[in-house]
């Protein structure tokens, strides 16, 4: 479904075939295609593992949502990374969208593969020792589609209403050549649930013993569930979703300096999915250069939000001589913004588990206070539990509680967004033009890039563009 180079490159393949066949009418037997690409479970492996490497396309979220909402500014030694994006100024075509509009190609991407290596999952050799690895890959590959397709809904679609009939195009098999047409809202939730809850059945339980974070398991699967089921409003099951999580015993919530620890890749409390990066710049440079240029800053608004005795504040934010600059992703033992990308924390499932008892029918105010309370004691010196009167009060807190716990990790614009909330800028951190973003406007949908309108006809673009 992808790009038009995809499909000029399979078209020069076939014609190349057909031209070889005219001098030589038997196949090398040293070549390479999908029918031999796929042979064992270990073949399964390596083309899992390059899904992996394609979520890699998590940073669009993060930096996008970063660009677009109040949690960042434009840079001192900005030399125009971004800057349109920021000012609302990105359109379909590939000069001015090309912020907005990569995550479409690449998640794309990532389903593309899922899909490819699903298809030879079944059908491929393995000894009798090996066999259990099959659903566990096969469960792995899912979860990565049903949370890719989850992420393109976030970003390219309005407001979840099941009945909008501008979803998504949804692929599942991997066949360049096809065009298919944008799904319901709905009937991509479906297919996103689907392929989690099959995922979910595949994987074994995860244990704090058998933990990790760098593959799709119960535990983070389960942390996905939850995000998902509060974007669409499903209040309950964001609950039991986020407690399952919670009560694995697996990362639970850390303070102080071992939470300061979790940025540098010292250690790894409270990540429950992550992308490693081993020598890649690909996240941390975005926002700084090794020479210390700062392309985007934190906002003055965000900077502001902290309290003096609250870790995060030197943990995500640094100050220099060209001003402040985001310290989340600048340095590891790897070397300068050599950084892994932190897909999924422990610390978004008690604010998702808060704000579901906050908002459901019958609020429970007592346990979204308690767990609101919790995460502030982790992160605040001396915090003091605080008591709400209101469930209105008790969610503005926990909105602005995520804003600050959760800063350049991908969520503010589309918290907002999902809320029918405003960008507010500070007159200190935007120009009057792009100092406000209006709630409903068209631009918290972003546009689908002009690549993928003239490669397949069948997918309309959104509003406004």
């Amino acid at each position: 479904m992808k790009k038009n180079i995809f499909l000029i490159a399979t078209m020069a393949v076939v014609l190349g075939t057909s031209s070889c066949k005219k001098d030589l009418d038997q196949q090398p037997t040293d070549s390479f295609s999908e029918n031999n690409a796929f042979l064992t479970l270990d073949d399964i492996q390596l083309g899992t593992n390059e899904a992996y490497g394609r979520y890699g396309a998590y940073a669009n979220d993060m930096y996008t949502s970063a660009l677009v909402s109040d949690e960042a500014k434009i840079g001192s030694g900005n030399s125009g990374q971004g800057a349109l994006t920021y000012r609302y100024q990105y359109a379909s075509d590939g000069t001015t969208g090309g912020d907005v509009g990569a995550a479409w190609g690449d998640y794309y991407g990532v389903i593309d593969q899922c899909n490819r290596v699903l298809a030879k999952v079944g059908t491929v050799t393995a000894a009798p020792s090996e066999e259990y690895r099959r659903n566990i890959l096969k469960g792995q590959l899912l979860a990565l589609r049903g949370i890719s397709y989850f992420s393109l809904m976030e970003a390219y679609c309005k407001s979840y209403n099941p009945a909008d009939t501008r979803g998504l195009p949804i692929s599942l098999t991997s066949d360049p050549l096809q065009k298919p047409s944008r799904k319901s809202m709905g009937e991509v939730m479906t297919q996103i649930e689907t392929d989690l809850a099959t995922a979910k059945s595949l994987i074994p339980a995860a244990t704090p013993g058998d933990f990790t974070d760098t593959v799709m398991n119960s535990v983070n699967v389960a942390a996905y569930q939850a995000r998902i089921a509060l974007y669409k409003k499903d209040y309950d099951n964001a609950i039991n979703y986020a407690t399952e999580v919670i009560t694995s015993g697996i990362r639970p919530l850390v303070s102080g300096a071992q939470f300061e620890a979790i940025w540098t890749d010292d250690v790894f409390d409270e990540v429950l999915f992550r992308i490693r990066y081993a020598n890649s710049a690909a996240i941390g440079s975005l926002w700084t250069t090794t020479a210390n240029n700062i392309y985007i800053a934190p906002s003055d608004k965000l900077v502001a939000a902290y309290g003096t005795n609250d870790v995060r504040a030197s943990a995500y934010i640094g100050t220099g001589a060209a001003g402040n600059y985001v310290n989340k992703f600048y340095s590891s033992s790897r070397g300068g913004r050599v950084v892994d990308i932190k897909a999924c924390r422990m610390a978004e499932m008690y604010l998702i588990r808060a704000e579901a008892n906050a908002r459901k029918s019958s609020p429970d105010l007592t346990a979204a206070a308690a767990d609101l309370n919790l995460l502030r004691a982790n992160r605040i010196t001396g915090y003091t539990n605080q008591t709400f009167s209101s469930a209105t009060s008790l969610i503005d807190a926990i909105m602005n509680e995520r804003f600050k716990e959760l800063a350049f990790e991908g969520f503010r614009f589309f918290d907002l967004k999902r809320n029918d909330m405003p960008v507010d800028r500070l007159s200190t951190d935007a120009s009057p033009a792009w100092q406000t973003l209006a709630a409903g406007n068209f631009r918290f949908v972003f546009p689908i890039p002009n690549d993928e309108i003239l490669a397949n006809p069948n997918v309309a673009q959104n509003d406004g563009y």
